[in-house]
């Protein structure tokens, strides 16, 4: 029977962190500033602003992100490898497929038309703008019931963080964990049941079919 399939979108769908990595370290090099860790790049606060805040809390932000500004659009952003195959096969066998994303909506057909990932694909696609409240609140699915007008039908989330997991389980929503994202390093999907865990989504065909 048909569900609605929610996906995460950076490095569940699309590899985000190596381009995320190599462009904040390049202009914190140009900068003069601290070079952040694997570790405070790895956690992604409520929005991209509140992150640089975090881990340059004495900087005037204005100059780094005039630079990002100037270099993000030429840095590829990949699909995770065999995921476009497994969303067309998803869609062909009548299911239902939506994005619930922190990423905010500027470059985002960018990085859809890099990935090579068809808007056309998705029901409807929720950025950070679109949500009454970011993950890991329950209130980032809101969008979903209110386009379709009713409850999601036996709605899975997918996602590469524990804020993803949080959030799905808040909203009592069967949470499938992908180990594509770099939290995976800091022990994603920690005590979360095996049988929920794959190694990306190219298996998620596969197991729903045996769900």
């Amino acid at each position: 029977m048909p569900r609605d399939l929610i996906f995460d979108l950076d490095d569940t769908l699309i590899e985000s962190f190596p381009s995320y990595v190599q462009l904040h370290t390049r202009i914190a090099v140009e900068l003069g500033w601290r070079i952040p860790s694997r570790h405070e790049l790895v956690e992604y606060g409520p929005t991209w602003q509140a992150t640089l805040v975090r881990m340059w809390p004495d900087h005037d932000l204005a100059p780094f992100m005039a630079r990002y500004d100037q270099l993000a659009d030429d840095l590829p952003y990949r699909s995770v490898p065999g995921a476009v195959a497994a969303l067309h096969r998803l869609r062909a066998q009548g299911h239902r497929l939506w994005v619930v994303t922190k990423r905010e909506r500027l470059r985002l057909a960018q990085r859809l038309r890099q990935a090579e990932l068809p808007i056309a694909l998705f029901e409807g696609v929720f950025c950070n703008e679109d949500v009454p409240e970011p993950k890991p609140s329950p209130r980032c699915f809101e969008p979903i019931a209110d386009a379709l007008g009713r409850a999601p039908s036996r709605p899975v989330y997918v996602g590469d963080r524990d804020d993803d997991r949080m959030a799905a389980q808040s909203a009592g929503i069967e949470f499938v964990a992908v180990c594509t994202g770099p939290e995976r390093s800091m022990g994603f999907p920690y005590e979360h049941p095996v049988s929920h865990v794959l190694p990306s989504v190219t298996s998620l065909p596969a197991w729903l079919r045996e769900a």
